[in-house]
């Protein structure tokens, strides 16, 4: 539970909008959904300065699916492409007898509902992980006074702050409170 929550405030102390973190977040985990180990990853990574993504919000939402959380995400690719397919999954008495070949066919009759799944699953994980870490961030940042609870959620503030600093760098302004 310790490294869950060192991992948590690791996200939601990331230097950036709570709108970028977020979003770099949900890029990541939901190109991961892809039930194609690394393809997602190294698709998530590699949009990251096209889409202006936070580079360290996008890898811990693509480090979500590893090798010990992956099967479980995966399955449930497969037993929801397998549904819409409308395919039944073979029973175990049928598995217990697959040889090599045996397996291969009954992967290669998979492959597409696996790949119908993971692609309806991306847009679902993606979308829900952006509102969970998006207000995760706001209400991090209220409860930490990072942001003052008044201007947290208002649309655009965050934007503004940022301009209204960029302004007074230009302008060579070296008094923080101006």
């Amino acid at each position: 539970m310790q490294r869950f929550r060192a991992w948590l405030n690791q996200l939601l102390a990331l230097n950036g909008s709570a709108r970028g973190i977020a979003t770099g977040f949900a890029v990541g985990f939901g190109l991961s959904l892809l039930p194609i180990p690394f393809l997602g990853m190294f698709m998530a990574l590699a949009l990251i300065p096209s889409l202006r993504l936070s580079p360290v919000a996008t890898y811990l939402g693509t480090a979500i699916i590893n090798p010990v959380t992956g099967p479980f995400f995966y399955f449930i690719d497969l037993w929801l492409g397998m549904r819409l397919w409308g395919l039944e999954a073979p029973s175990w008495e049928e598995l217990r007898v697959l040889d090599g070949a045996g397996w291969w066919h009954l992967f290669s009759e998979l492959v597409g509902p696996f790949l119908t799944g993971g692609t309806v699953l991306m847009p679902i994980g993606g979308g829900l992980s952006f509102v969970v870490v998006y207000y995760a961030v706001l209400r991090w940042r209220e409860r930490s006074g990072s942001v003052s609870p008044v201007h947290a959620r208002k649309p655009g503030r965050e934007k503004a702050l940022s301009s209204a600093a960029n302004e007074r760098r230009s302008a060579g302004a070296t008094d923080p409170k101006r």
